[in-house]
């Protein structure tokens, strides 16, 4: 019945404003439904926010379930292809269907502009995307970037800041525990989210995954880096039909490329973000990254200090750039599971509620099989500071590690004592081990 009522309420908002507009937020519920997983049920809004002199931003809210306020995730969501936003541009690309088409939304479009790929995100697949934080009772907003309806960085931007505008006024929102989470585009998309937010929808943490933090340095690394990397000339010709469309939109923004006459990258570099980021993000990026150089990060994290922790997925053997493909990394593939339980542990130890459990899924062999990589890591001496706290946050009490792939449900506290007594070779008790896990690895 509670569902019902909730549907049937919803039926009655379709077109209309969701609640009262906060100052000059227009917030409109085009539509609403329900994502079913086993026995439970999510309703969902899809809203189209308007500012004013702004592009319409498009975003689906899951509000949360519990009474009283809870938790909160905005998820980025640059790539995935939306049809019921009523607006021209998607009904044509939603018409086209899944797959490669030409990029002639804009900006500036013209014969020899690249083609981009298209996939519809019907909204129950957010709703998958979103299930483990849904599953917690927390709210959760994804916010559409709509890449193929062209636009350029300033509205993707733009998007973002009507997320968190959103989230300022929503009913049901613990404004102090918002998380933010993103991947790639959508990874420049939340850490500028951030940057952005009103201060009463101010991220609490954030997780960005390979993400590209300062637009000028991409540009000379497209221009003079790659180049200097990469000999062959036809993976050089890969990059450059690759980057084509992103370089438009990154031009059509700051007016071309970074010290031509009347181009402004003042708002898109790394000192912008470390001068304004306050909120504190967990930044994976892996050494063989030949989308987004690991020196994003690099560089970001040694400015912003403390608010930037970097996770590196790192390589002990030399790489050559001529045989790498076009991806955010091979062992980013290999442990994307590994990615998936650190990013989920790191935010949902610092949201979730002081006394609820804390599912975090986890793949139990490639999780074991990560750690063995950081224990020789650090014997080399690479860089593993982050893996520690991390692995603490998974010892979490409230933490328990579910394997999907097989039903297996262990104490997080268990399974990292165990594995680290195994590979480190130490006799740790889980209370001696969280001791450590506070300084550092073991020695």
């Amino acid at each position: 019945m509670r569902f019902f009522l909730l549907t049937l309420l919803g039926l009655t908002l379709v077109g209309r404003p969701a609640f009262a507009a906060d100052g000059d937020l227009g917030v409109t519920v085009l539509g609403t439904g329900h994502a079913v997983f086993g026995d439970q049920v999510w309703p969902y809004q899809l809203l189209r926010l308007q500012e004013p002199g702004k592009a319409a931003t498009y975003a689906q809210w899951f509000p949360p379930r519990q009474p009283g306020v809870s938790p909160t995730m905005m998820l980025t969501r640059p790539y995935d292809g939306i049809s019921w936003t009523g607006e021209a541009v998607d009904a044509k690309w939603a018409a086209r269907g899944n797959g490669i088409h030409p990029d002639d939304s804009e900006p500036h479009y013209h014969a020899g502009s690249s083609s981009i790929a298209y996939a519809l995100a019907p909204p129950d697949s957010i709703a998958a995307e979103a299930f483990y934080y849904l599953f917690h009772d927390f709210g959760v907003l994804a916010v559409f970037g709509r890449f193929y309806a062209g636009g350029d960085i300033q509205n993707d931007r733009d998007d973002m800041h009507a997320g968190m505008r959103f989230l300022a006024q929503a009913p049901g929102v613990d404004r102090s525990r918002i998380g933010i989470h993103g991947g790639s585009w959508g990874g420049f998309e939340a850490l500028y989210a951030a940057v952005d937010a009103p201060a009463e929808s101010r991220p609490r943490v954030g997780v960005a995954l390979f993400p590209l933090s300062d637009f000028a340095r991409e540009v000379d690394y497209l221009f003079n880096v790659l180049p200097s990397r990469v000999t062959d000339p036809t993976r050089l010709g890969q990059y450059a039909t690759f980057f084509e469309p992103y370089l438009r939109r990154v031009f059509a923004t700051t007016g071309g490329p970074p010290g031509g006459p009347g181009t402004d990258y003042g708002r898109w570099t790394r000192e912008h973000l470390a001068s304004t980021l306050s909120v504190p993000f967990l930044v994976l990026h892996e050494d063989w990254d030949t989308l987004v150089p690991v020196e994003q990060t690099q560089t970001l994290a040694a400015l912003a200090g403390p608010r930037v922790t970097p996770l590196y997925f790192q390589h002990w053997d030399p790489v050559d750039w001529n045989s790498r493909d076009l991806s955010h990394g091979p062992l980013v593939s290999t442990y994307w599971s590994v990615v998936e339980t650190v990013s989920l542990g790191h935010l949902l130890t610092d949201l979730g509620r002081p006394t609820q459990f804390l599912i975090v899924p986890f793949t139990e062999v490639t999780l074991a099989t990560w750690l063995w990589d950081v224990r020789v890591l650090q014997w080399i001496g690479s860089d593993v500071r982050a893996v520690a706290p991390l692995l603490r946050e998974l010892m979490d009490p409230r933490v328990f590690l579910f394997e999907p792939s097989t039903g297996k449900v262990v104490g997080g506290a268990d399974w990292v004592t165990a594995v680290v007594n195994a590979l480190w070779g130490t006799q740790y008790t889980a209370a001696q081990l969280r001791d450590v896990l506070a300084v550092g690895l073991p020695p």
